[in-house]
């Protein structure tokens, strides 16, 4: 059944019976410059000057960031399989790890479907009914917006860190990464249920959705890419403020503490970078699509060098991991659970305790137990390790037994 759908939406249609009346662009007719370029058509051939230069440069720049999130894949990948050759505990319980492994297979995608400009390169062509603009169109409608999804994720990751000093448990966890991927197959669905498998046509210089669906192109692509852009700068602004306050107070509290929010301070620099680029990276051609629905469409060259940045998002994304892996959460899955699906963090370094009463009926009246669990240094020393190495070891614990006997004597 599946094999007959797959056949189904790549076999060639006839054009003249579609609802989509068919254009058969030349070049003379989709120029450089022309808006006409970017109003998609069932076929240009050959390719413009102009566009066959801007998918060179996109195509190289593409597979630059495949091969490099490829890579990275293979690592994560490696790491997961074999850990006990590197590490005392599974590194998929880690969070960050996990959010940078889904990271990295978004922009993957991501350049899978920006790299198919080879073939239209080698065609000097570009057809809407060759099976390669169907998967083109895929690849670039899930890739896109999960790549800024995921960005949004390591933001609230960090966030519950910063803020409240918790974070998931691993299933809950695990239940936010799935539900994500499969938000990311439906908003590939609902455009090829509602217009058909030629959804994807040649849009400026690839294929993709044209101006004729504008609110398919919001709500199942650039609604999310704007969303995660503007909660991204929102998340970091407000870790930014409360960071200053805090190291603002921090001085009364002692030189440690200092030094802890000192290196928390340098985690969420470090992280705030993944938006940054990510912003810097998507927004031209994302304004560009938007403006281009509005009836005030850029020009070729300006889609082009646009798409050409936005294919950099999964080199930039492994670059900055690659510089940044050692100072970053490695190591966060050792903390208590608790029962309201969070793991407790505690500001001050140390467990929560419960104290134990064990009750006596002679004169000495109660006495009271508190064990308490001390582990090593302070939350933020979980986020930004002292030692220059990708995990920590399970950090040395000392146990403190106290023990308090409240006398009682005879006031007379």
């Amino acid at each position: 059944m599946l094999t007959l759908a797959i056949n189904w939406l790549l076999t060639p249609r006839d054009l003249a019976g579609s609802s989509i009346q068919p254009r058969w662009d030349k070049q003379s007719d989709v120029a450089a410059n022309s808006p006409n370029s970017a109003a998609g058509s069932w076929i240009i051939d050959p390719l413009p000057s102009l566009q066959r230069a801007g998918l060179i440069a996109v195509s190289t720049l593409a597979m630059i960031s495949l091969l490099s999130t490829f890579v990275l894949l293979c690592f994560f990948t490696y790491r997961f399989i074999f850990w006990k050759r590197f590490y005392k505990r599974y590194i998929g319980y880690n969070q960050y790890v996990v959010l940078m492994y889904n990271l990295a297979l978004a922009d993957f995608i991501q350049g899978l479907g920006f790299i198919v400009s080879l073939r239209w390169i080698a065609k000097d062509s570009l057809h809407a009914t060759d099976p390669a603009c169907f998967l083109q169109g895929i690849w670039l409608q899930i890739g896109d917006p999960m790549s800024g999804l995921f960005v949004l994720a390591i933001a609230l990751h960090t966030f519950l860190q910063v803020t409240y000093g918790r974070q998931l448990s691993h299933r809950t966890f695990v239940a936010i990464i799935v539900s994500l991927w499969v938000f990311g197959v439906i908003l590939v669905i609902i455009p090829i249920a509602i217009v058909g498998p030629h959804v994807w046509m040649p849009s400026v210089a690839w294929c993709w959705m044209t101006t004729a669906h504008p609110t398919l192109r919001l709500w199942t692509h650039y609604f999310w890419i704007f969303a995660a852009q503007f909660f991204n700068l929102v998340l970091y602004a407000i870790m930014f403020v409360q960071l200053r306050r805090r190291m603002a107070q921090s001085k009364i509290l002692g030189q440690s503490y200092t030094e802890s929010l000192r290196r928390l301070n340098r985690v969420v620099s470090y992280m705030v970078l993944y938006p940054i680029v990510y912003i810097v990276l998507t927004l031209p051609l994302s304004a560009g699509r938007m403006a281009s629905v509005s009836g005030h469409s850029p020009n070729v060259a300006y889609f082009c060098v646009a798409g050409a940045l936005m294919t950099l998002s999964g080199f930039c994304d492994t670059l900055q991991y690659t510089l940044t892996r050692k100072s970053l959460v490695l190591d966060s899955e050792t903390r208590s659970k608790r029962d309201d699906g969070y793991h407790d963090l505690s500001r001050s370094g140390h467990k929560k305790t419960k104290p134990q009463m064990d009750s006596k009926t002679d004169d000495q009246g109660l006495v009271s137990t508190v064990c308490t669990t001390f582990q090593r240094g302070s939350s933020t020393e979980a986020i930004v390790p002292k030692e220059d190495i990708e995990l920590q070891a399970s950090a040395p614990q000392v146990y403190q037994h106290t023990t308090i006997t409240v006398t009682r004597e005879p006031a007379y």
